[in-house]
């Protein structure tokens, strides 16, 4: 027989159904609200057909099982389990399930009760589908990486790991989950608190240097974990000798937990540094567009992160020399010509020319040569030839370059030239004036500096969103 446990909002939350599968053992169930199933594109008025179950709370053998699912109608996986292979986790210590007597609550007030006062690292409100809270993911991920199984137990009867019967049960001994939250609790601390640090001298540092006032450095603590964070969060590539030796000695101390238990943490982490990684470099880089920075100092900038230069390109590139010569040497020993930046094609070796300017250049003349029309500036005119002469340079001299340097995986089938110069130029008649140019410059492309840091921007969006998405 079905009763309604009366929810804190029916139409918001949904409805839990509670049925006695025999005396002290009961299944309960999820209805999902209305406008879950109109999110789904199901019918709201068959609402009692998707009902799908959530709990089994068995006091009899003192046990309770969760089935997480997904409650939001807007995924592909509503109603399913949202894990990829895991469907049910299960409690069969007494000593977790803070609330439960090993009898089954006879009211509805005590069925909440059960779930309000499971521990911290589980999801306590079925209108968010039951299951490990989100900074606990990571240990569902660990098992579904070592296994094949889709039950976890987490229980003070047995040894961690996969059941000797092959019945899919992948034990986790309390004492060892209990770990896993402790060092996952520890990692978010150092890296929320590296954070705001970051977050706090960036803020400091571009007030205090339009003040006139010395700026800081990041407090990056005493942990090494703190220290890690904090540093790739700066944008810094490298760690001091004795900074590297301690977090090398503080994971390779947990490395035999880390190999036996988690290994999607390490995955996790390095996620997590690159994405602040990101983050930080973001903030530089809108710093750096905000002061008259001369070249010099956006090629070092862009010799730093390489990988920025990939986004001009649709195709795989890595960088092959910076400030490069490609020829053109006069018999009096001047007329070098040199490239900032050349790079190749990863898979078919062919080169590409990077010529770096300004995000001060000029693009366009400011009269227009006709009405509505604007002519580019000889600044950027100028670059294009620039880049085109060193293209002509390379192509003639590529044989004797390549002797040279013996750097013999380059090839000049179609070099390509790229350009970032200046910012895009503001009012709809110069920016219609410098897309026809840049679109009709057919051997040279041409990036503005602020264009790339949209692709920055939204590589991060996608980034943070793919990882809310997995967490």
């Amino acid at each position: 027989m079905a009763r309604s446990i009366e929810p804190y909002d029916p139409d918001h939350d949904g409805i839990l159904e509670i049925e006695e599968v025999h005396p002290n053992f009961v299944e309960v169930y999820f209805v999902p609200p209305e406008h879950r199933l109109v999110e789904a594109g199901l019918d709201p008025k068959k609402a009692n057909s998707y009902r799908t179950k959530l709990l089994d709370i068995n006091g009899q053998h003192n046990f309770l099982t969760i089935y997480p699912i997904s409650t939001f109608g807007n995924r592909p996986d509503f109603l399913k389990p949202k894990y990829g292979r895991i469907e049910r986790i299960t409690l069969d210590d007494p000593n977790i399930i803070f609330g439960f007597d090993m009898a089954v609550p006879p009211t509805p007030a005590e069925v909440r009760d059960v779930l309000e006062n499971l521990p911290s690292t589980f999801t306590k409100d079925y209108a968010y589908g039951l299951g490990l809270a989100k900074p606990y993911r990571f240990i569902i991920n660990a098992v579904e990486a070592l296994s094949d199984c889709t039950e976890i137990v987490i229980t003070g009867k047995h040894a961690t790991g996969p059941a000797p019967d092959g019945h899919g049960i992948f034990y986790i001994a309390t004492q060892n989950f209990e770990q896993a939250r402790l060092e996952l609790n520890k990692i978010d601390r150092h890296t929320d608190s590296a954070r705001r640090a970051v977050k706090w001298t960036a803020a400091h540092n571009i007030l205090a240097e339009r003040l006139g006032v010395p700026m800081l450095d990041p407090k990056a603590g005493r942990h090494p974990y703190r220290k890690l964070f904090t540093t790739v969060a700066e944008g810094k590539q490298d760690l001091s000798e004795e900074d590297q030796n301690a977090v090398i000695g503080a994971l390779t101390r947990h490395a035999a937990d880390i190999a036996d238990h988690q290994p999607e943490k390490l995955a996790k982490l390095r996620g997590d540094i690159e994405l602040v990684t990101l983050e930080a470099l973001i903030i530089r880089y809108e710093r750096m567009l905000g002061e008259n920075q001369v070249e010099a100092c956006w090629q070092e900038f862009f010799n730093e992160n390489p990988f920025i230069l990939n986004m001009a390109f649709g195709y795989p590139v890595i960088k092959v020399r910076n400030q490069a010569s490609v020829g053109g040497r006069k018999l009096s020993g001047d007329g070098e010509k040199i490239t900032d930046f050349l790079v190749k094609n990863s898979l078919t070796n062919n080169t590409a020319i990077f010529e770096i300017k300004t995000p001060q250049t000029s693009m366009l003349n400011r009269t227009p040569f006709r009405d509505g029309v604007y002519t580019p500036a000889a600044e950027l005119s100028g670059s294009i030839n620039q880049a085109l002469d060193q293209k002509y340079q390379f192509q003639k001299q590529i044989a004797q370059i390549k002797d040279n340097t013996r750097l013999y995986d380059i090839e000049s089938y179609a070099v390509h030239c790229c350009l970032v110069i200046g910012r895009t130029p503001e009012g709809d008649d110069q920016k219609k004036s410098f897309e026809l140019f840049r679109r009709n410059s057919k051997d040279v492309e041409i990036v503005t500096f602020d264009e790339l840091l949209e692709k920055l921007k939204q590589l991060s969006a996608f980034l943070r969103a793919a990882e809310e998405q997995t967490s």
